[in-house]
């Protein structure tokens, strides 16, 4: 049987990625109060994909530099005004591509779950952090009743998830790496049986800890 290596994958992926996308859109509204941008501050992107956030900034007014991170690369040059400057290719499973005490802030939203050593992105976050930076961090929620129900029944996953994280562990291993938590929030559920009724799944804003689909958390060095 033919093995579909990681890079394959997320280029396969890639295909059917949603410009925005509204469950993204709805964890990255839950962060903009962690975001103080004064005098240009640094935001790096973990898994940016279109950039939504960086848009979502603008539309908001915001000051800041930003720099956004993908490992499919045909993902990155849809967004406008791409340049390989500001959007890099690459796959953090090797490290972060910038240099010491560089950002002021680095998001990752929904990618430690895909990666295979977690410890060494956290301690590159450290090391690409400034001192007062912050690290906002997401995951999918593993006690969320979406979570247990296809556990539950062994539904195959289809998103490429290779780790889950409790709050024990992830605290653990962010400990470890020399960071902390210091907030923490939930984002939505979807709907039951809304996107088989109208199309799409309807969101309703949550931080209940078995409604909503992901913890995300603010971390500092």
């Amino acid at each position: 049987m033919k093995t579909e290596s990681k890079r394959e994958f997320y280029k396969n992926q890639g295909v059917s990625y949603k410009k925005n996308d509204l469950e993204a859109i709805n964890r990255y509204k839950n962060i903009l109060h962690w975001l103080i941008l004064e005098n240009e501050k640094t935001i790096i992107e973990i898994g940016c994909k279109y950039a939504e956030l960086k848009k979502l900034l603008v539309t908001n007014g915001s000051q800041f530099k930003y720099k956004g991170i993908d490992i499919d690369k045909s993902t990155l040059e849809k967004i406008e005004n791409y340049n390989s400057s500001d959007y890099i290719c690459h796959d953090v499973n090797k490290g972060i591509p910038l240099k010491d005490n560089s950002a002021d802030y680095i998001i990752c939203m929904e990618v430690l779950e895909h990666l295979e050593n977690a410890t060494f992105f956290l301690e590159e976050s450290k090391r690409v952090l400034n001192k007062n930076g912050r690290l906002i961090l997401s995951v999918p929620n593993p006690y969320s009743w979406n979570e247990i129900y296809r556990n539950m029944f062994k539904k195959n996953d289809t998103e490429g998830h290779i780790a889950s994280f409790t709050y024990q562990n992830l605290n653990a291993l962010i400990k470890f790496s020399g960071l902390k938590i210091i907030d923490e929030l939930g984002s939505f559920t979807r709907v039951p049986l809304s996107k088989k009724i109208f199309g799409r799944y309807f969101l309703l804003s949550t931080n209940n800890f078995f409604l909503t689909r992901n913890k995300i958390y603010l971390i500092k060095k």
